[in-house]
């Protein structure tokens, strides 16, 4: 017994002397191992540094600007914008008429191939569009048969643009004023298809008619207020470096070049002080004109649009080139300080990707279209970073700027998905604009069908995918389950619509709970043709089976591992009777180990979909050995028979995965709170040689 007391205490002697000297050697700190002030490498102390500079001027732009209310009431400054749109407008609905034209020059038998080879059309329907020639009273059929009138007609400028082709058609001197009618539409239309030369197009006359309609229908008192002045003032245009990173620059000490991605000069300040030169007595402002009619507020807005004007002809004067040019002098005489790198040459690569990631992000929202721009983008640039890796001469250079490239793209794509993506419960991710596109139209068809099982097959091979989810597949499944799973919950209907024809006298007695669209009444035969919704539940029971019923973030999943609280064995099935619902927790039941029932204080909709398995029904329900529990009055019944998940249409697949998912969830806390000391030793070291920059950074 004594020689027993004697080994313990000798043990236990060696275990407080090993912690004693580990706690002296970090102490110490010998040569640095553990991290200490001063030994950040020169490049991070470059950006640090740098960043603590904040705002950097390197151009200047003195000028004055003549504006009125006028200006003001109708925002000239929307321009260049409008324009482009109205341009691009134009040039759509030119698109789909020439495309019109050369369907029409084929044979018939070869247009109605191409146009309905399976002969699902209806005779009407298939002579109106495909065989008879282009008129007033099927042209816009047409247009929406063959090509993409649909998408077309919602252009931002499609009515502006059609109205102001109407008035050149006619010869009126009218402003664009309201959407055209029916009948005038087709006209135009069909006038457009005839003869291009009566299609009198000028994008500058275009403006000028669009603005003078912004002006026409302002009301009158608004109308009638005259006020003008002269404004002089100073843009200063520079480098804003408070987000200055590490992966946003590549300095080449060889060749002593610095390249810098996404760190642009931008406009920095704008003003019009109330004194331009004080001591010459030169105001700020100019007041030229102005009535009775105008206020303080009228004032106000013409001051702040004339600082509008100035950055804008600041811009056109090539302020943002000085200020790069100028500030790649600045920074390389800053880096040769902090760093002791003669750099000779600073290069500015404006990435679009960091651009268009910055003013996506301004309002926290992404819209479909900002998200499809995006995505292509985000293709581009990996074309670009492909072509960097495979180029032959100056190869390592090349693949330093491929990595920078791609860690920026890794990093823009972290901070984009952290915000909302239109309606969707889940924020911005990889499969957020594929779920979009299938659920757009209310409808699921044969083809939306097909591209999602593609999806699914392809999805892990995705050039893509690892970068979204840094190479973290089970997250790239639990967001593609987390997409399905809503258009199942959206009741999104799933099947197609084929054409019918209904005598008249039969149309009121339909059944109203069957959906129809694109209706037509034929008077002559008294017929009424529609498209008729067809359900297709073969598919609606193969999707269900497509959804794995794993949900999983990893930052969460981390939490709940190390939180000793979130899974605990809280005894046998014998001692316990009951238990009681709560949004916040459920219950683990083990068939081959009764003795350890476990509560897991996490919530059950953080780890699967519990409608899914029944679960807003029933209190439990069985998945392969385990029984997960979200309550129970009578627990020795509810084991005997617990409720099956294959009764709610989840496959034996889908439930071992469900399964290996729970195991793995309270195995791995077991694992982590269970561990020896040298583990839990070796993991403290870890976080500290990670979280410092020790011995092996100063011999890189």
């Amino acid at each position: 017994m004594i020689g027993q007391i004697l080994g313990s205490a000798r043990l236990i002697i060696q275990i407080l002397v090993v912690v004693a000297a580990v706690v002296l050697v970090y102490m110490w700190n010998p040569m640095n191992v553990f991290g200490g002030k001063a030994t950040l490498k020169p490049t991070a102390n470059m950006v640090s540094e740098i960043r603590e500079m904040g705002e950097m001027i390197t151009a200047e732009y003195y000028g004055e600007v003549l504006t009125s209310i006028d200006e003001v009431q109708i925002d000239f400054q929307q321009e260049p914008e409008i324009n482009l749109q109205a341009e691009a407008t134009f040039e759509k609905i030119q698109e789909e008429i020439v495309n019109l034209r050369n369907f029409q020059k084929l044979p018939v038998d070869q247009r109605l191939e191409i146009g309905d080879p399976n002969k699902v059309l209806k005779r009407r329907v298939r002579t109106k569009t495909l065989v008879n020639e282009v008129g007033k009273s099927n042209i816009l059929e047409k247009l929406d048969y063959l090509g993409d009138w649909k998408n077309t007609s919602r252009m931002l400028f499609f009515n502006e643009v059609l109205s102001f082709i109407y008035l050149k058609q006619n010869d009126k001197e009218d402003v664009i004023t309201e959407p055209l009618r029916e009948n005038r539409l087709r006209k135009t239309l069909e006038k457009w298809y005839l003869d291009d030369s009566n299609v009198e197009w000028s994008i500058k006359a275009f403006t000028s008619d669009f603005f003078s309609s912004k002006l026409s229908d302002l009301p009158r008192r608004e109308a009638k207020k005259k006020l003008a002045m002269i404004g002089r003032g100073t843009v200063k245009a520079g480098f804003d470096f408070k987000d200055l990173q590490n992966h946003m620059y590549y300095l080449n000490e060889e060749v002593g070049e610095l390249h810098i991605f996404g760190l642009a000069p931008k406009i920095l300040n704008a003003d019009i002080n109330p004194w331009f030169i004080p001591e010459k007595g030169i105001p700020g402002f100019d007041l030229l004109t102005y009535n009775g009619k105008v206020n303080f507020k009228d004032s106000k807005k013409v001051k702040i649009y004339a600082v509008q004007k100035l950055k804008t002809n600041a811009r056109t004067a090539g302020i943002i080139d000085q200020a790069e040019l100028n500030g790649g002098q600045t920074i390389s005489r800053l880096v040769n300080l902090l760093t002791e790198v003669e750099v000779k040459k600073v290069i500015f690569h404006h990435d679009e990707i960091i651009d268009l990631t910055k003013e996506i992000q301004k309002d926290h929202y992404i819209s479909y279209e900002e998200a499809a721009l995006f995505e292509r983008t985000l293709e581009v640039e990996l074309d670009k970073i492909d072509s960097l890796k495979e180029a032959q001469e100056d190869r390592y250079n090349n693949r330093n700027l491929a990595e920078n490239k791609l860690n920026t793209l890794v990093q823009m794509l972290k901070q984009l998905q952290t915000n909302e993506f239109e309606d969707q419960s889940l924020t911005y991710n990889h499969f957020a604009t594929f779920w979009y596109r299938i659920s757009e139209d209310g409808l699921i068809d044969e083809k939306d069908w097909m591209k999602i099982i593609n999806t699914n097959k392809e999805m892990v091979n995705n050039r893509t995918a690892a970068l979204w989810t840094n190479m973290d597949t089970l997250l790239l499944r639990a967001q593609w389950n987390v997409g399905l799973h809503q258009m199942l919950q959206d009741s999104i209907a799933i099947g197609e619509y084929l054409p019918k024809t209904m005598a008249l006298r039969d149309w009121e007695n339909r059944d109203l709970r069957i959906p129809v669209r694109n209706i037509a009444l034929d008077l002559t035969d008294s017929i009424v043709s529609f498209d008729q919704f067809d359900p297709n539940n073969e598919i609606r029971d193969s999707l269900l089976h497509l959804i794995s019923l794993e949900k999983y973030q990893p930052a969460e999943w981390d939490k709940w591992i190390k939180e000793k609280e979130s899974i605990v064995n809280i005894g046998e099935k014998d001692s316990l009777s009951s238990f009681a619902n709560s949004p916040s927790k459920f219950w683990l039941y083990h068939k081959d180990d009764p003795n350890h029932i476990k509560e897991v204080n996490i919530p059950l909709n953080k780890i699967t979909f519990p409608m899914l398995l029944g679960l807003d029904i029933h209190n439990n329900v069985e998945v392969g050995n385990h029984i997960v529990f979200k309550s129970s009055e009578n627990l020795l019944e509810d084991l005997k028979q617990p409720n099956s998940g294959q009764e709610n249409g989840l496959t034996d697949s889908q439930l071992d995965g469900l399964e290996q998912h729970l195991t793995n969830l309270y195995t791995q806390h077991q694992a982590y709170h269970n561990r020896d000391f040298l583990t839990r030793a070796n993991h403290w070291f870890s976080e500290k040689m990670e979280s410092k920059s020790g011995i092996l950074d100063m011999f890189k």
